[in-house]
C-alpha cells in the first residue's frame, strides 16, 4: 500500500508512452511504435485511510514525444521516419494537449482502480487504468480508442498501411523513498 501524501511524478522520475500497432494488408511496411512524451506531469494525492478521498490528475503535451522505440518494418527507422511521424502526430492532435482527472479511486489487491475523465483534442470520454505497486515502481497500462476521441488513425497506400484504432498508455514511475 502506498502511504497517504501528495506525489509528483513526470520525466524526472517515470515514463509516460503510447504503443501504437500497426495493421492491413501493406502492415509489414510500417513500425509498431513506442512514443515516449517527454513534456508531462502526474500529481497524486493518496488517502489511505479513506482512499474515496485519494486523487490524480495528469497533464501531458504529446507534441513532446519522441519515438522511443520502433517494431517490425521492412526498412530501418529513419530520422526522416521520424519527422514524418511526429508531422502526423501533430495534425491528428493539433492542440496537443491530453489531461485525466479522477473521479474515483478504489483500493485493489495490487494497487488502485482509477475512474475519471480523459480528455484529448477537447473531447472527454469515461476512462480507468489499473494501477499497480510493486517495490516503489507504479505501473499502469490502458487501452483507449482514438476513433473515440474523434481522431481519425493515421492510414497510408489507400488504407492498405494503417494504425490500430486501439492504443496502449503506458506510465511506470518510481515511488519516493
Amino acid at each position: 500500500m502506498v502511504p497517504s501524501g501528495t506525489y509528483k511524478f513526470g520525466p524526472n522520475n517515470g515514463r509516460l508512452c503510447v504503443k501504437i500497432e500497426r495493421e492491413g494488408m501493406a502492415k509489414k511496411m510500417g513500425h509498431d511504435l513506442r512514443l515516449e512524451v517527454a513534456d508531462w506531469s502526474a500529481d497524486v494525492t493518496v488517502d489511505a485511510d479513506n482512499p474515496a478521498n485519494s486523487s490524480m490528475t495528469v497533464n501531458a503535451d504529446i507534441r513532446s514525444f519522441v519515438v522511443a522505440e520502433w517494431f517490425g518494418g521492412v526498412k530501418p527507422m529513419t530520422e526522416g521516419d521520424k519527422k514524418d511521424i511526429k508531422k502526423n502526430a501533430e495534425k491528428t492532435v493539433p492542440n496537443g494537449t491530453v489531461t485525466f482527472r479522477s473521479k474515483s479511486v478504489q483500493p485493489t489487491a495490487d494497487g488502485a482502480r482509477v475512474t475519471g475523465d480523459l480528455t484529448i483534442n477537447g473531447s472527454t470520454q469515461p476512462a480507468q487504468f489499473d494501477i499497480q505497486v510493486d517495490s516503489g515502481l507504479v505501473k499502469s497500462v490502458a487501452t483507449i480508442g482514438q476513433s473515440h476521441f474523434g481522431i481519425k488513425p493515421f492510414s497510408a497506400f489507400m488504407g492498405a498501411l494503417k494504425v490500430k484504432d486501439a492504443v496502449d498508455i503506458e506510465f511506470e514511475a518510481k515511488l519516493p523513498s
